[in-house]
């Protein structure tokens, strides 16, 4: 099996943000929008990805420094996103599988990389790419098909004529080509375009020019195509990814009193028959116990709660309380205390370990 190397775009300034922070530190609710996306790559079991950083980079790299497998390479002006590949080729082997991924899309999943990767190899394709229908079209490259439905271009947006920007079917962003053939086309990447940049869009066109073939995988759920441009986009992914959370979590037997008023991070675990009342925000790698009662208005970040316990309108930070528990109202449980099981903590105090 070849393996698969991962490249992240993340060099953008991301001008629409009107932000002097990096568009990939902003955060979707806890976590920041490079994080998912490097997230998705390592639980895809892809053992080394390459984040092309440009804008503000030092922020970035500082950000990612203590992650394993995960290396920051420097695109010193930014021209384009095959300019920003390019950083990357010392790195790629002729028999790498190198997936390619925008760094602003928070939802994508690893289920969907991996199905992608498979559709590529299953198919012996050279390389591929990821689609999406859309009846209202976002301002993406539209995919254009022969008339024996193969791929015949991509084109971008700006660059679109009337009849393109009719079609519906849009490249996302994500990519998986053979290292040997993605190398063959960097020079012979250009820059003549509205845009006057160096286009990944145009490397499944130099392949297929070459008597390649370049499979087009339909993603299931267009939602993971959400990238973020605007902080309008930023509010889009942050209720969609906590929207999705909370199914799973009332799936596996939580009740929610007031869903959408309800805000659980990724890493929460909850055992079943607790109820969770409106205005609670759980983050971190929270574990709780079954038969909980949680909330109004609670905070929990990065804590243990034992089973049948209650926590009211109260914040417990990166703690660990026991079983048969009562805290609150309006309790503050400070970092790195440790409540026994079978007391109850009063409401309207600090609590700490002395």
């Amino acid at each position: 099996m070849n393996k698969v190397k991962a490249i992240v775009l993340a060099g953008g300034k991301g001008t629409r943000m009107k932000s002097n922070l990096p568009k990939v530190l902003h955060k979707v609710y806890d976590r920041c929008i490079i994080d998912y996306v490097c997230d998705a790559c390592e639980n895809a079991n892809i053992e080394d990805t390459y984040v092309i950083v440009g804008h503000k980079h030092e922020d970035v790299e500082k950000h990612l420094e203590n992650r394993e497998n995960i290396h920051c390479v420097l695109q010193e002006q930014q021209l384009g996103t095959g300019h920003a590949v390019m950083q990357a080729q010392e790195y790629i082997d002729d028999d790498d599988l190198v997936l390619i991924v925008n760094g602003d899309m928070p939802l994508i999943s690893s289920y969907t990389i991996t199905s992608f990767i498979s559709f590529l190899e299953l198919g012996n394709f050279d390389g591929a790419l990821v689609s999406a229908v859309f009846e209202k079209t976002p301002a993406y490259g539209r995919i254009v098909r022969d008339s024996y439905g193969n791929l015949e271009k991509i084109v971008e947006q700006k660059d679109c004529n009337e009849d393109e920007l009719n079609i519906k079917e849009v490249n996302i962003g994500l990519y998986c080509f053979k290292g040997k053939y993605l190398k063959e086309t960097f020079s012979k990447l250009n820059n003549n375009n509205a845009q006057n940049e160096y286009y990944i869009t145009d490397v499944p066109y130099y392949i297929i020019e070459k008597g390649g073939r370049i499979g087009v995988y339909a993603m299931q759920n267009s939602d993971e195509a959400q990238g973020v441009n605007s902080r309008n986009d930023l509010s889009v992914v942050t209720k969609t990814l906590l929207r999705d959370n909370r199914i799973k979590h009332m799936d596996n037997g939580v009740t929610l009193i007031d869903p959408d008023n309800t805000y659980i991070s990724l890493d929460v675990s909850i055992g079943k028959d607790t109820i969770i009342y409106p205005g609670t925000n759980i983050q971190g790698e929270t574990i709780i116990g079954e038969n909980c009662i949680i909330g109004p208005n609670s905070t929990i970040i990065s804590s243990t709660i034992g089973d049948n316990t209650t926590i009211e309108s109260s914040k417990i930070d990166r703690s660990s309380i026991g079983s048969n528990c009562t805290v609150g109202p309006f309790s503050n449980v400070l970092k790195n205390t440790y409540i026994k099981d079978d007391l109850r903590v009063p409401s309207l105090k600090d609590i700490r370990n002395d």
